[in-house]
């Protein structure tokens, strides 16, 4: 097999980025869990999905955004073979990480403390967090990468900090280009947000869904030396 040219680097959450507490309850607004979760295809691969998305939709003829819940068997017919593809190829990868929001122990997420809080630094550090596993235990088989993140509301500041953020890192090549797409138009990130659909579950508890085995997992949420960089 040729050396690849280009990676591709698809991601998309569960969850939300804020932390706030009822004031009469006490309970938690927001989403108890967040995640990330992260596709890496090459230009030689990604045809591989690409081709398995087409038959896809026109077995389901499915032509709407790809929607599934964990618990519908068409969840599991999206996801498995691209599971099945991954266990033959060296050029198919997916991790997630993931945090209990009570437990996290980084800055950016609840008010107070060094590090105030703030839904897009919290957003960003994750995001960190989520590349440095991911090529911690998958490497790149180019020289180069496209990071390709479902769109949040961001301002061309915060767009450009987030850039700065992530290619002065010295754990992990930086990205070559960041696009901030919409999943809708995307087919990766329609299978990413699935592999963060499959995982909500499993940050309470659940076992790993059969179809979502080759995924790498890693629970961040008391990290004390990775929130300190």
């Amino acid at each position: 097999m040729a050396k690849a040219k280009h990676d591709f680097i698809f991601v998309d959450e569960s969850g939300d980025t804020g932390y706030a507490l009822d004031p009469d309850t006490g309970e938690l607004r927001s989403s108890p869990h967040f995640l990330l979760a992260a596709l890496h295809v090459t230009d030689q691969s990604i045809a591989l999905v690409s081709r398995h998305l087409a038959s896809f939709r026109y077995y389901t003829q499915f032509d709407r955004e790809l929607k599934f819940p964990p618990d519908r068997e068409t969840f599991h017919r999206l996801l498995a073979p691209i599971s099945r593809i991954a266990e033959t190829r060296n050029d198919i990868h997916a991790s997630v990480v993931y945090l209990d929001k009570e437990k996290y122990t980084g800055g950016y997420l609840k008010p107070g403390g060094e590090r105030p809080q703030s839904q897009i630094y919290f957003r960003n550090r994750v995001l960190r967090c989520l590349l440095e596993y991911h090529f911690s235990r998958h490497k790149l088989e180019s020289d180069q990468y496209d990071l390709i993140l479902d769109r949040v509301d961001m301002n061309l500041e915060q767009v450009e900090n987030q850039r700065r953020y992530l290619n002065s890192n010295r754990n992990f090549r930086g990205p070559r280009y960041i696009t901030h797409a919409s999943s809708i138009y995307v087919e990766g990130l329609q299978v990413t947000d699935h592999i963060a659909r499959g995982f909500k579950d499993v940050v309470g508890g659940a076992p790993v869904p059969n179809s979502l085995e080759f995924v790498s997992k890693r629970d961040i949420a008391t990290d004390r030396e990775t929130w300190k960089r």
